[in-house]
């Protein structure tokens, strides 16, 4: 028992633990198989004088081992056993070991340096059994699938039923621990565990010393480990129930339990209802770790910085099942609440599924992203990595009041993803940002030379104008009101950031109520009356749809449409985002303003915060470009659906 709590209480939910959920009972067999031989050897003692004197002198290892051979069907060996008499029977056994599978990784499956214990004999004869002073040393167990799916925890039947998978505990029920016996006193030292993948990945844990102590079958057990999982140091401690309730095996058997290594601290409170096989467990767990480098340690993977992490609920281990719910924590400042965090183990050569829906109030990323201290928030950038075999699948649903990326602070996001084999999908994200809402969705797929392809539609609503023209550097525009948008964006690159930066993006930008500032009209017409009577104030825009395209932040909007009941305003644009820098030549459209409009159009250029203003050619190809109807049906479906809608899709034209 000591061996398997302390195997799963250093082990992460992230890694398999199906086999090694089955191991205690597996190696119980085997354990119970030679007890069973010794039992029968010191019962034959017992009913003569001539026994005891039989028992004072001979090595009985060979017989005991033909015992155990029979009965596990995999060769067994013992170097030697002793037995004492007495009332109390002392049994010393050196060497003992037993075969692993035909295609093991070593010859051996477990491997006994010493074993002594005292058993009572009076509990042999009307049970449980009792035994005391129990000291094992130097212990190796290799539990491992072999490359062809084959299990070396298996014996007998079960092992003749290969790579079968064994029954549910929901479907078997808990092993039967009415005969379970009890321990008053155990030690072990220097002890070796290993869990073997079918592809060969291992997760060792060390046992420097594990000690079991109690004062009776109704009295409490005390366990305490000193070892480590991965290299990694874990110590544990915890008080159990007494023995007499751990042989009620349809009663939950209580567990008091804390682990620690480095500054992490792990606590359970709560039952299991198969404690032999760490099975059945349920309760309050909490975690703290205010760097989080050992559970990074443990789970194999790179700390590249400290990040504090504290959280407590209601935990479950079920089977193949493993989730977290009732949640409440902080990470490195960030609370967050959980509602759900399951794992549910992959069978047969199939990965892990998580499932996880996680809220928090506050989340600021780059904290998370920014390796170097001094890094400035514009350096945070996030990897876009596709693993064509991910281990374990995921579906998240994460919601953020507030989350901080880069420079920029967005409220309300939520987001519904899954990892799959070869790509990452989106399937909802939603933020609103200055005061406008963002919905998209998307997919991240596997690309030549380390990088991915990202594919994201967009649709945003209710961007204000003047808010946006102050986060790109705008100076004051002559245009009011929000705008929405359709957008589909491509992209093959490494990072987000670099995606952002590259992307491929097609979109319709449109606009049904808002004003323009009615001295535009009046410029780009050229209209006479302005010499004599200059217009003022805003004059409603019925409709604006534009049509943009770009690439790495390159691009043009063409065409551009404003109608307002003073005139239509056609225009064109090009535009160098990582410069700042735009050229936008806008016209009235002849049909719509007075008879005293010249219709000259208007050049502006230059940078984002100073253009110039100028008189601009109105050329019969200029005019054409402008009116470039054909670009509606190039765009993406969701894209020219969105513009179709408008108003201002009538009006584009020579």
């Amino acid at each position: 028992m000591s061996d398997q709590t302390s195997d799963n209480a250093a082990r992460p939910e992230s890694q398999k633990s199906g086999p090694a959920s089955g191991q205690t009972r597996r190696r119980g067999a085997g354990f119970w198989a030679l007890w069973g031989g010794v039992g029968a050897v010191a019962l034959v003692a017992a009913s003569g004088g001539a026994g005891w004197v039989f028992l004072s002198k001979a090595d009985l290892g060979r017989f005991v081992a033909r015992r155990a051979t029979a009965a596990l069907g995999r060769t067994v060996e013992i170097g030697s056993l002793h037995v004492t008499p007495g009332r109390w029977l002392k049994v010393e056994i050196a060497n003992a070991r037993l075969a692993n599978i035909p295609g093991g990784t070593g010859p051996d499956m477990v491997r006994v340096g010493h074993l002594a214990a005292e058993v009572n004999v009076s509990s042999l004869l009307h049970g449980p059994m009792l035994v005391r002073h129990v000291a094992i040393s130097d212990v190796y167990v290799m539990v491992e699938r072999t490359p062809q799916r084959v299990p070396n925890w298996r014996f007998g039947k079960q092992a003749e039923a290969g790579a079968k998978p064994a029954p549910h505990p929901a479907q078997s029920g808990p092993d039967d621990r009415s005969d379970y016996p009890t321990a008053l006193d155990v030690a072990v030292q220097k002890g070796e565990v290993i869990y073997r993948t079918a592809h060969g990945s291992e997760f060792r844990t060390t046992l420097k010393t594990v000690t079991l102590q109690t004062d009776g079958a109704d009295k409490p057990v005390h366990l305490a480990v000193d070892g480590a999982y991965n290299d990694t140091p874990v110590t544990m401690t915890a008080t159990m129930q007494p023995f007499s309730i751990l042989r009620q095996t349809k009663t939950p058997y209580g567990i008091d339990m804390e682990a620690k290594s480095g500054d992490m601290t792990i606590t359970f409170r709560g039952t299991a209802t198969d404690p032999i096989n760490a099975d059945g467990i349920r309760g309050a767990v909490t975690f703290n770790s205010p760097t989080s480098r050992p559970m990074m340690q443990i789970a194999g993977l790179p700390a590249q910085q400290d990040i504090a992490v504290q959280m407590s609920g209601q935990f479950e281990h079920e089977g193949d099942l493993w989730s977290v719910t009732q949640g409440q924590g902080m990470v490195k400042d960030n609370p967050m609440t959980i509602t759900l965090m399951r794992l549910v183990e992959g069978s047969h050569g199939k990965p892990d599924h998580i499932t996880a829906d996680i809220a928090f109030s506050q989340l600021n990323l780059n904290e998370f992203l920014s390796h170097q201290k001094a890094a400035s928030p514009t350096q945070t950038d996030m990897p876009l990595t596709v693993d064509p075999a991910p281990d374990p699948l995921v579906d998240a649903h994460l919601s953020v009041k507030k989350l901080s990326y880069n420079v920029l602070t967005f409220s309300n996001m939520t987001l519904a993803a899954s990892v799959a084999p070869g790509a990452v999908a989106v399937d909802t994200l939603s933020l609103d940002y200055l005061g406008a809402n963002l919905k998209a969705s998307g997919k991240i797929e596997a690309a030549d030379k380390g990088a991915s392809h990202v594919g994201a539609s967009v649709n945003v609503s209710g961007a204000d104008i003047e808010k946006l023209r102050q986060v790109l550097g705008f100076g004051p525009v002559p245009l009011q009101g929000r705008v929405d948008m359709q957008m589909r964006a491509d992209a093959t690159q490494k990072t987000l950031n670099a995606a952002v930066h590259a992307a491929d993006v097609a979109a319709a930008v449109s606009m049904t109520s808002g004003s323009l500032d009615r001295k535009v009209i009046g410029l780009v017409s050229a209209d006479l009356r302005m010499l004599f009577n200059k217009p003022k104030g805003m004059t409603p825009v019925a409709c604006m749809l534009g049509v943009v395209s770009s690439r790495a932040g390159v691009g043009q909007a063409l065409p551009l449409r404003i109608r307002t009941g003073d005139g239509t305003v056609a225009a064109n644009a090009r535009f160098d985002l990582s410069r700042k820098w735009f050229d936008l030549t806008f016209g009235s459209q002849a049909s719509t303003t007075g008879r005293f409009a010249l219709d000259i159009p208007v050049r502006v250029s230059g940078s984002f915060s100073s253009p110039k203003v100028r008189p601009a050619s109105w050329s019969a190809e200029g005019r054409a470009m402008m009116a470039q109807t054909e670009r509606l049906n190039t765009l993406p479906a969701g894209v020219k659906q969105f513009a179709l809608k408008n108003a201002c899709y009538r009006a584009i034209g020579p």
